[in-house]
């Protein structure tokens, strides 16, 4: 079955492509520096990305997801007298996505799909999986957008729907958290839920073994954003000059989360031009340059603090799915 890009060109892609850069100059001028993590996410970035949650041994996330789907699916996507259509946010390949379609192609005959994803090139490609291997039974219509505008165009998708965001909140500053589950409860209606996961992991070893593997993955594919800035941007920026470090932090306030930091630390003082946004990169010696936006990033919670963040959204929790090695939790919440 042939599929179309959902989005609108020229004015939306260019604005998209202008934001970008302003994010990018706000934060390669501030103190601390830094770059959005979602930058990572081109085409490259996203297929490491993949690689590194399908096969580092010591990364969890991922494994405890899929064990919940695979388990409790049918809890965790609830039956209604109607069809839905599902909506994926951050939808990468849409591998762990399958195991909701095939449940959801049980009940209905036909299913509208809406991948959501910033990699236009990387989605593109999994929308046309998708459309070989399920055939008429499944309509997709991918999104190709930032969470914001990829909202924004879902407000014309009326009806009841099943809005997916597994592993993406996560790596959001605490207030842009709450605000875009906000923004996802403003397309939802009584007949719509939605079902994100968080990682509830507190082990700092764990955490640790993880976000800093043996093998460099991670490494890889948050340093993605230096070879796509010097690709894109038409800078040299010599990734051998810096020194890659994690850190994690801890923060039981309910208020809050705990997070990871990851970080480029430059090993002498550099400057080096960036013409595409026509500014320098400066740094002295030690300086840290952050693979993200906000405090930190690929956050872990308490229940306590995850439940405070759902109230704080405007969104009411109606249950809550956790592997057997507590590593990470499915909610799904509803319209208040």
């Amino acid at each position: 079955m042939a599929w179309i890009l959902f989005k609108d060109v020229t004015q939306k892609d260019k604005k998209m492509g202008d934001d970008l850069k302003r994010k990018l100059t706000t934060g390669l001028t501030s103190s601390p520096k830094f770059i959005p993590h979602l930058y990572v996410y081109d085409d490259a970035g996203s297929i490491i990305q993949y690689k590194f949650v399908t096969e580092c041994p010591d990364y969890y996330l991922t494994r405890s997801e899929r064990s919940i789907l695979e388990h409790r699916i049918q809890e965790i996507i609830p039956c209604f007298p109607y069809d839905m259509a599902l909506v994926d946010m951050g939808s990468g390949n849409c591998s762990k996505t399958r195991l909701v379609i095939d449940e959801l192609l049980q009940r209905q005959n036909k299913l509208t799909f809406y991948p959501v994803d910033i990699s236009e090139e990387f989605l593109m490609k999994a929308a046309n999986a998708l459309s070989e291997e399920y055939g008429d039974s499944l309509e997709v219509k991918p999104i190709a957008a930032e969470y914001g505008q990829g909202i924004e165009q879902l407000r014309r998708v009326k009806g009841a729907k099943i809005i997916m965001w597994l592993s993406s909140i996560i790596n959001l500053p605490y207030d842009e958290q709450v605000n875009t589950l906000r923004r996802i409860s403003t397309i939802m209606t009584d007949k719509c839920r939605l079902i994100f996961s968080a990682d509830v992991t507190q082990d700092r070893s764990a955490i640790m073994k993880a976000y800093n593997d043996d093998a460099g993955m991670l490494q890889a594919l948050n340093t993605n954003a230096i070879e796509r800035l010097n690709k894109e941007e038409g800078s040299e920026i010599d990734i051998a000059r810096f020194t890659y470090g994690v850190d994690f932090i801890s923060d039981n306030n309910p208020q809050y989360m705990s997070y990871t930091r990851v970080f480029m630390k430059a090993n002498e003082s550099i400057q080096y031009p960036i013409p595409g946004l026509g500014i320098d990169l400066q740094m002295d010696k030690e300086e840290r340059l952050y693979l993200h936006e906000g405090e930190g990033y690929s956050c872990k919670y308490t229940l306590e603090q995850l439940h405070n963040i759902v109230k704080k959204a405007g969104l009411r929790l109606v249950s809550t799915c956790m592997d057997e090695n507590q590593h990470g939790v499915l909610y799904q919440c509803a319209t208040v």
